[in-house]
Order: C-alpha cells, then sequence, then structure tokens
C-alpha cells in the first residue's frame, strides 16, 4: 500500500486565534496571545500522516519604574503534535513542547547613556510516542518492549544579553554589547550513549552536549541628518 506524503494529501484546517492587550494601569501593560489549530489529512492509504495540532500562547508584560526605566518579561508555551500510520502495524506520535521565559530591563542613568539587559531561558522538549495495533507481529511488539521506543530529544539554553549606548552627538553613538549563551542537547540523531552517529564508510559524527559562546562587540553608529 502506498504512503502519501503530506503535500500530496487532502488537509482540512481549523484555527482558533484570541488577541488580548491591557492597559492595567499607566505603568503596566500586558499583552496576551493564543492559537489552537488542528490538520486533518486524508490519503486513498492508510498509512502516512493522519492529523497534527499546534497550540501557542504567549503573555508579554512591561512595566515603567519612572520615566527613564522600565522592565519586561514574557512567557512562550507552544505544542505541537503529529499522528502518523506507518507500515508494520506501527504507530508514530511526535509531541514537541516548547517553553520559552524572559525578563529584561533597559533605562538612562544620564541622558546620554542608555544600558539594558536580558535573560533568556528556553526549554525544547521532542517525545516520539510508539504503538502497535493489534496486527503487529511478536517480533515487532518485544523489540518495543525492550527498547523502549525512541528516547526523547531535550535542548536548553540560557542566554544573557547586556548593553550599553553613549550618545556621543546627534548624529553618532557608541554601543557595546555583551552575549552569553550556553546550550544543552541530547540528540539521538547524531549519537546515543556515548556511541557515535556512523556513516557507510565508517565516518563518525559526534554531538557536543554542552556548548558555550560569548561574544562582544562594539559598534559605531552615524546617522546623517
Amino acid at each position: 500500500m502506498a504512503i502519501f506524503m503530506p503535500t500530496l494529501a487532502d488537509r482540512e484546517r481549523n484555527t482558533l486565534k484570541l488577541l488580548a492587550d491591557w492597559q492595567a494601569s499607566e505603568s503596566l501593560s500586558l499583552q496576551l496571545s493564543a492559537q489552537r489549530g488542528r490538520d486533518r489529512f486524508k490519503t486513498p492509504s492508510a498509512y502516512g500522516l493522519r492529523h497534527t495540532g499546534t497550540d501557542q500562547l504567549n503573555l508579554d508584560a512591561n512595566y515603567a519604574l519612572s520615566d527613564d526605566w522600565s522592565v519586561n518579561g514574557f512567557v512562550s508555551y507552544g505544542d505541537e503534535t503529529l499522528r502518523q500510520a506507518r507500515p508494520g502495524a506501527t504507530e508514530l506520535d511526535f509531541d514537541n513542547v516548547s517553553t520559552t521565559v524572559g525578563v529584561g530591563v533597559v533605562g538612562r542613568p544620564i541622558s546620554k547613556l542608555q544600558l539594558g539587559g536580558n535573560l533568556l531561558f528556553v526549554n525544547d522538549r521532542s517525545v516520539y510516542a510508539q504503538t502497535l495495533d493489534p496486527a503487529a507481529d511478536g517480533a515487532s511488539a518485544a523489540l518495543l518492549a525492550a527498547t523502549g521506543g525512541l528516547p526523547d530529544i531535550v535542548f536548553r539554553q540560557f542566554t544573557l544579553k547586556l548593553f550599553g549606548r553613549y550618545e556621543l552627538n546627534k548624529q553618532s553613538a557608541i554601543r557595546l554589547e555583551l552575549i552569553h549563551q550556553r546550550s544543552k542537547w541530547t540528540d539521538w540523531a547524531w549519537g546515543y550513549n556515548g556511541v557515535p552517529f556512523t556513516y557507510s564508510d565508517g565516518t563518525t559524527v559526534m554531538q557536543q552536549p554542552v556548548q558555550t559562546v560569548t561574544f562582544i562587540g562594539v559598534a559605531y553608529i552615524h546617522r546623517w541628518p
């Protein structure tokens, strides 16, 4: 029986969106956005992608401490699901949940100097849930029971950004920026339990699970009148 790509399937999509903007006080403002979507795919085959779903929720806040200083923050949550039927009486469900949280501050200690910074955290997890329908053979059932299916892929990242901008005059300024980022992930596609991914010619590829990057930049900005 043929397996049809989602691009060759009939798709029915239903989406619901919600947007809200609230000025809670003179100093505090809040913005909310939410979205829920569902897709259903139809093909002449029993195999392939059957339906997907996406959910997204975002909340942003900004608070003015004074005329010169303000703080801000946001929370973002996303959930994506895919349900597909595969040959061999196998059903594979993919679930990706991503959460992002950020806080920041910006202000002017003096009229010509602007300072700011923000801290960002990302947590992303992909789950590959495998099940079998009643038509699966005993060997497939035994393999799934022994291995537990595919492991999760987890990605986490911390990012710290600091900047300072000094106005030299009405047309020019100097900006200094510091970015420090630390990432950690587990991805069985490039290696699992210390065993690297191996190509047919024997070449191996291993992913560094923890990576740290620091960037320092200085920029001169000039505006023509």
